[in-house]
């Protein structure tokens, strides 16, 4: 039976001849439509199938004993028992078709040794996906009955580790695999984790982690995502995993794989909407004047930092910035508040815009995508939309308040109201960093360099990297890298690149790990986005850039 959406038909029955291709996937006044539903049993058939076409493949162009290695030299696991026990692969291997079955197995064995601790502790990291991560673990515990304490780390080292009580059973969102050797040798008697990057190195900690199974940690899944999938039995909120997936920036070409299955088990349950609308931050909570005067992913040149401008700006596109409410009070307009005609006339006129101030395509291209909405919070509120949910805990996190996060993730008033005034901390902090990126930034060749050191603060440097990238003032044929200083007077390094420099080889996570090794730090993340953290000496930081930008050249074949 066909989809309702496809039944193009006007309010009085008449047939449509025609159907226009929008920014939306609704027609005006009706619902946005859940997203197609692809559960694990259709993607497992096709994978088969794909899985039996490259077998074909493969007897015909190589002998018997190269099928018995993989191109890279690693050996295939023999049987699903060896493939699916707490002993990690380390990295992908390569051409290995993800397995859903043993993932969802062990997201599920994983989350019951966690929930049977006696003296359980959730250890997370501090950004978005750490605390959703954080929070559906703690939800876990709290549908069983019981309340359990978290603790926020911003990174997992020597110093770090030391925070964590010895008599506690741990549960590690968002941190562990790349630092699997620190979590070895912690003296906790139990200990669980559930992430998405990179394991260091085969180990026997108790683990559910998305590239055991043949998975991308950077798209196909966050920590939240994991969690989701490790407690969904005791009915955790698939809303979370979606604002951690959100916030981790895996939405960017819509969802995949683990975070596409999550994505429909909320849309069947009437949890979330999916709409194909403008992605830039505000529709729900700013004034449009303020949605246009703030909105700097991209720098819209003449608008941006200029309310008067994006007042005419508005009125000369005849879309209402004030009307009355029901009590007859005036009220400023957002973007949701607006008919779904006005939204696509707006949403036009600011891409015609773009387009007319020579704002590189590939960011005008990324102002449009999947927007998920959920219903069944308040109009008005920033836990109406992922993008707004996900800036919301990033602020909490961010700003040393993981609690207030926590509590925000698990509907507390004081926290959402907390959590509000963070946000405009929060904001302005990236307003400025980015004032500061301008002057700071400098082209090191391979990569672009900004010096944020004494002037923006470590919580935020990744974030503004991103922002600033992002802006359209530079161009993004090479990566950033930026520069912070911690609270102990470490330096440490962000790394942020794009879909198109992956796809020509970078891989920023190897930059940051190998870079920062050569001076007795450490680093790591995904390929797309990565981090690191050495000690603060002018040698070291010349041997780390130095480093970085062999690596860097290597990947993107410079040399």
């Amino acid at each position: 039976m066909p989809r309702k959406s496809q039944d193009l038909r006007l309010r009085n029955g008449t047939p449509k001849t025609t159907m226009q291709k929008t920014l939306f996937n609704a027609e005006p006044d009706e619902k946005p439509q859940p997203p197609v539903r692809i559960d694990s049993d259709v993607m497992r058939e096709k994978e088969k199938k794909e899985k039996e076409r490259q077998s074909r493949q493969e007897n015909k162009s190589k002998t018997s004993e190269e099928n018995q290695t993989h191109k890279e030299g690693e050996k295939t696991p023999s049987t699903a028992a060896e493939t699916h026990s707490n002993t990690h692969a380390g990295h992908n291997q390569a051409g290995r078709t993800p397995d859903y079955d043993g993932f969802f197995l062990q997201a599920r064995k994983i989350g019951d040794v966690a929930l049977s601790f006696e003296n359980p502790l959730v250890v997370h990291h501090l950004d978005c996906d750490g605390l959703t991560s954080g929070a559906l673990a703690k939800q876990a515990f709290l549908l069983k009955g019981r309340s359990v304490p978290t603790l926020m780390l911003k990174k997992l080292d020597d110093d770090s580790v030391k925070q964590i009580p010895s008599d506690k059973d741990l549960v590690i969102t968002d941190l562990g695999a790349g630092q699997i050797e620190l979590v070895e040798a912690l003296p906790n008697a139990r200990k669980t984790v559930f992430d998405h990057h990179p394991p260091s190195k085969p180990s026997d900690v108790p683990m559910i982690n998305c590239h055991d199974f043949g998975f991308e940690g950077a798209t196909d899944a966050c920590s939240a995502t994991t969690c989701y999938f490790a407690f969904r039995h005791v009915g955790v909120s698939a809303v979370l995993g979606i604002v951690g997936a959100v916030g981790d920036m895996q939405d960017k070409n819509g969802f995949s794989a683990l975070n596409k299955i999550m994505l429909n088990e909320a849309a069947e349950k009437s949890q979330v909407l999916r709409q194909k609308d403008l992605r830039l931050f505000g529709k729900v909570t700013r004034p449009l004047v303020q949605f246009l005067t703030y909105c700097t992913e991209p720098l819209l040149p003449g608008l941006t930092g200029n309310d008067k401008a994006c007042a005419i700006f508005l009125k000369n596109e005849g879309i209402e910035t004030n009307r009355t409410d029901a009590a007859g009070n005036p009220k400023n307009v957002c973007y949701y508040d607006l008919t779904v005609f006005d939204r696509k006339k707006l949403a036009s006129a600011i891409i015609r815009y773009a387009y007319e101030q020579g704002v590189e395509e590939r960011l005008i291209k990324d102002m449009v995508g999947d927007v998920y909405l959920f219903p069944q919070e308040p109009d008005g509120s920033e836990l109406r939309e992922a993008y707004e949910f996900s800036t919301l805990l990033n602020a909490c996190g961010r700003h040393g308040h993981a609690e207030t996060g926590i509590g925000a993730c698990l509907h507390q008033p004081e926290s959402i109201t907390a959590a509000r005034e963070l946000l405009l901390e929060h904001r302005k902090a990236i307003r400025s960093g980015i004032g500061l990126a301008k002057e700071r930034t400098v082209d090191a060749g391979p990569f672009y360099l900004l010096d944020g050191r004494g002037e923006i603060q470590d919580t935020v440097i990744g974030v503004v990297a991103g922002a600033y990238f992002s802006s359209g003032l530079v161009t993004r044929n090479k990566p950033i890298l930026a520069l912070s200083v911690d609270e102990n007077g470490a330096l440490k390094a962000s790394g942020r690149g794009n879909k198109e420099l992956v796809e020509k080889g970078l891989d920023l996570g190897e930059v940051m790990k190998k870079s920062a090794e050569t001076v007795g730090g450490f680093g790591g993340g995904h390929v797309v986005a990565a981090g690191a953290s050495f000690p603060n000496t002018p040698e070291n930081l010349k041997a780390f850039l130095h480093k970085a930008k062999e690596i860097v050249e290597v990947q993107l074949q410079l040399r």
